[in-house]
């Protein structure tokens, strides 16, 4: 990830209506902006010193926004306290939590991918709580390896793929989908389900929140019943009535 990052020093007694044209215009054409995540303005009331941040997710999409960045400080030059030009400058994001957190995720996104069950429970914390919605919740690093088993017991060619992933500090959360084929006994809490043959494909979401390089709360989210129905186990929407109207 990158940012572009502008210093400035407004007059004290005006920096209430630049953080307000701030929110109304900054934010706005960050948020509009391809590639961009968020927006920060620091402020240090006792000084005046303002730094603009923005972050995106690649160096390409940070340079883009020059333009856009060059027009807002136009408008926010009659804040300055002094006549020095604020330059943007851009910064490539070398560590943070977040991209330690999201890290840690995606890595366990591959083993999954690469059905390296042991690889998950590495990467577990020893006080680890997972929610699954057909189990509910379990914890330690062996539970978590059993329920993924489960699934890759049941589809041997079981895949996830990340469509969005969003972290925020220590907390990841995957927007997947899950493709496999059920050529396995698919274990539930009601029992074995033998192998359909049939194909699957899912939308779920998982919240990850990692502490120290290790996941230790996973929040798995998914339609069982679209499952079933994909399996052919669950019946069918029933069809709407008609009904004739005699004249």
């Amino acid at each position: 990830m990158y940012t572009g990052v502008i210093r400035s020093r407004y007059r004290k007694s005006d920096l209430d209506q630049a953080i307000k044209e701030y929110r109304e215009k900054a934010l706005p054409a960050l948020a509009a902006h391809k590639g961009n995540r968020s927006g920060t303005l620091l402020v240090n009331r006792e000084t005046g010193d303002v730094l603009s941040i923005g972050f995106y997710e690649d160096e390409a999409s940070a340079r883009a926004f020059a333009p856009k960045a060059a027009s807002l400080l136009e408008g926010f030059k009659k804040f300055q306290a002094e006549p020095a030009e604020p330059m943007r400058e851009m910064f490539e994001i070398a560590a943070s939590t977040q991209q330690e957190a999201k890290a840690v995720v995606e890595k366990g996104l591959k083993a999954f991918n690469a059905h390296d069950l042991e690889a998950l429970a590495r990467d577990a914390a020893p006080d680890i709580v997972a929610t699954y919605p057909e189990v509910g919740q379990v914890k330690g690093p062996q539970a978590v390896k059993e329920q993924n088993k489960v699934m890759v017991t049941a589809f041997p060619d079981a895949r996830i793929e990340a469509k969005n992933t969003i972290a925020q500090g220590n907390t990841v959360v995957v927007e997947g989908v899950f493709t496999g084929t059920h050529n396995g006994p698919l274990k539930t809490p009601m029992g074995d389900v033998a192998p359909t043959g049939k194909k699957v494909a899912g939308d779920f979401i998982q919240v990850f929140e990692v502490d120290r390089g290790l996941i230790k709360r996973a929040h798995l989210i998914y339609d069982q019943v679209e499952l079933m129905k994909q399996l052919g186990l669950a019946p069918a929407p029933p069809a709407a009535a008609t009904t004739k109207t005699q004249r």
